[in-house]
């Protein structure tokens, strides 16, 4: 009877180790920079998690979320610097490939910009985004709180933890926290 048992077991046993390598195959690993990807960028604990906007004309809302290594589920690399000027210059051998492989990856990096410590995150092609994050704690209502601030080179604007104190804060500018980088 074990030996039945063993006999039925092994074929499907089998079937499965396949079936389980071959979907292992189709994610490229992070150490293959065939698509200019490097090191999987980790995001920063007090940036984790899902913060809420009403700034910039947002009138109903917006919303980011970050977890250790994505944002609003797609994930951070670092990015070979050359893979942009490759791709819009066509030197990309097959871009059908790389659109559909990159089509949920983001680039990022931290920038010091004005003496602060920035979390750059963009898409993985892109011409002239410059996302900018960092978190910085600010008294609302005489309680702190971490407030997100995001900056670009055209415009800023802060998120925050819950959607009531994001409205409640819609556009508003803290003393001495530039949100805007051009000024």
């Amino acid at each position: 009877m074990i030996f039945m048992l063993t006999r039925k077991l092994l074929p499907l046993s089998a079937m499965v180790l396949a079936l389980g390598l071959s979907g292992l195959t189709t994610h490229v690993n992070a150490t293959d920079n065939t698509y200019g990807n490097g090191a999987i960028i980790t995001v920063p604990k007090k940036m984790q998690g899902t913060w809420y906007s009403y700034d910039r004309n947002a009138h109903n809302g917006r919303k980011i979320t970050f977890t250790a290594h994505t944002v609003n589920g797609k994930i951070i690399y670092t990015q070979d610097k050359s893979i942009i000027s490759d791709y819009f210059n066509g030197n990309i051998q097959n871009q059908t490939d790389f659109d559909h492989v990159t089509k949920n990856w983001m680039s990022g990096q931290t920038t010091k910009m004005k003496n602060h410590l920035f979390y750059e995150i963009n898409p993985w092609i892109s011409f002239e985004n410059w996302s900018l994050y960092r978190v910085m704690p600010q008294k609302i209502n005489g309680k702190k709180h971490n407030v997100l601030l995001y900056s670009s080179r055209y415009d800023g604007g802060n998120y925050y933890r819950s959607k009531k104190l994001a409205k409640q804060m819609k556009n508003y500018k803290f003393v001495n926290c530039n949100n805007k980088l051009n000024t």
